[in-house]
Order: C-alpha cells, then structure tokens, then sequence
C-alpha cells in the first residue's frame, strides 16, 4: 500500500470533518472514521484488514496457478494399462453365485465394485486383480475407456438359450451398476472386439489387460451368431456353444470428454493410479 494512497486518504477524511491538523500529528492510530456499517476504526486498522485480503488473494491466486500447471488431460499423459482410480461404488446387497439362466451373482453386501470375484465357476480359474485400467486412449477427443481390472461380479448362461436375448441382458446391466455419472458416460460389458483389439488375435496370451486369470463373458460383435463369446483364464477367446455356467462379467467404463487429472496417486488397493478430476461443465 503506497505512502501516497496513505496521505490522500488522511486528507479525505480531514477535510470531511473540517478539522485541520499539522501533518506531523497525523498517523494512521490517530485518525479514526466510521465505516458504512456505522462502526468506528481507524486508518491503520481498515489498512490491515486491506492488506490481509489482499494477502489472502494472492495466496488464492497462487493456488490456482499451481493448480493449473499440475493438471493435465488424462488423454494426453495415461497410456493402455495404465491403473485409474475411478470409484463404482459398493454393493448394496448379498448375492449368491448365479446358477440359472440370466442370473447375475457372487458378491457380499458392502464388497467394493472395484475388486473381484475369484471364482465364479468350478475350472473357471480365478483373480485376486482390483481396480480399473486404461483400455482406450484418444488424444484427439480426449476420451478415454477404462476396464475393471479383473471380474466384479457372475454371469451365469444357459446353452441353447436366445443368445440375442442374453447378449442384451449383459449390455444393460452396466450402465446402472457401475456407472459413475460425475466422471463417466456410459458403461458396458467387454465387447469380443475390445478384447480382440488388446493383442489383435484369439490365441492364448499374457497381456494382463485380457487375461486375468479368471473366465469373463463378451458381448457379442454384430456379426456373431451363435454362442456367446468369452476369454479363457488363458486369454484366449472362444464361443460357449455347448456350455452352460457361471463366468465373470467384465465392464468398461467410457468418461467423460476432456476428463482431467493432477498426476498419479494411489487408488483403494494402494495401487499407482491416476486420479480424476471432473472437467469443467
């Protein structure tokens, strides 16, 4: 606050009151003026209270200028297999492992969504993996698609049932169970061609963003017709033709257009994840 803004205010309020003093007996403890609300202060007082606001928007200044240049499109600095630490929520309920057609099963009221299932049928295999991986990244929209890293929950399907009908069943049951409306769009169960996407081939691989130890259900591509289509606790892709049981379900994640991050943390399993930060409306 400079000397002059000090004296022209000195001169306002003695001018005001029609009061001359000498300028030496003048100080900022000595002049005192009533405030729009009525109540008495003093120059030296209305300096400081000033001085600490503009302190206090400085201060807010610099975080918002340390905020912007840590932030970053998740798009531009996330690659395929990248952990995020996005959050589907908890169960609301206890269900058994499914063992009819169409039934979805085996987790405990409470249980994160972002965990897994180990085993959903005998000979199945089974997966201790937990959280979300990048499965997608589009740097020129700025969208990116997660995958649960392992299988949330049970799908049980019956051979010789309506695939059609089975394969909308699947495709419905993500939206409302793991979708998470302030970072994501839309959810869905791995497609056969997501999969097939991961390594470009049916065959037997260890990419760990396809093969999770356990078996999971896809959903069918336009141009399958017969059985439903799933991942081997190999990696492989097979059709279920002649099956009938219980495998994991697997969902992928689409969020939001421009979806932010400040760096890499930690999500829920202490797993190096980056975090998210909902983009501006």
């Amino acid at each position: 606050m400079g000397g002059g803004y000090l004296l022209i205010i000195i001169i306002l309020l003695v001018v005001t009151n029609g009061i001359t003093y000498g300028a030496s007996q003048l100080t900022s403890e000595s002049v005192s003026y009533k405030k729009q609300d009525g109540e008495l202060t003093t120059v030296k007082q209305a300096l400081d209270e000033l001085i600490g606001k503009s302190s206090k928007v400085d201060d807010l200044e610099k975080q918002v200028t340390d905020y912007q240049k840590v932030v970053y499109y998740l798009a531009d600095v996330a690659k395929e297999g990248d952990y995020v630490a996005y959050d589907a929520g908890t169960w609301d309920e206890t269900v058994e492992l499914p063992t009819k057609q169409g039934e979805f099963g085996g987790y405990s009221k409470g249980q994160s969504k972002n965990t897994s299932v180990s085993v959903c049928t005998s000979g199945g295999g089974s997966t201790s993996m937990k959280g979300w991986r990048v499965l997608t990244v589009d740097k020129d929209s700025k969208v990116v698609t997660i995958v649960h890293a392992g299988i949330p929950e049970c799908y049980y399907h019956e051979a010789g049932h309506a695939i059609e009908s089975a394969d909308n069943k699947l495709k419905e049951h993500a939206n409302p169970e793991y979708l998470n409306k302030k970072y994501a769009t839309e959810a869905h169960i791995m497609t056969k061609t997501e999969a097939l996407n991961i390594v470009n081939n049916y065959d037997i691989t260890e990419n760990d963003l396809r093969t999770v130890g356990a078996m999971y259900w896809l959903g069918l591509h336009a141009a399958d017709a017969n059985g439903l289509f799933f991942v081997q606790n190999t990696g492989s892709i097979s059709n279920s033709t002649n099956y009938s049981w219980a495998l994991g379900f697997r969902p992928v994640v689409v969020l939001k257009t421009g979806i932010l991050t400040t760096g890499k943390g930690i999500d829920e399993f202490k797993q190096e994840a980056w975090t998210l930060v909902a983009p501006a409306k």
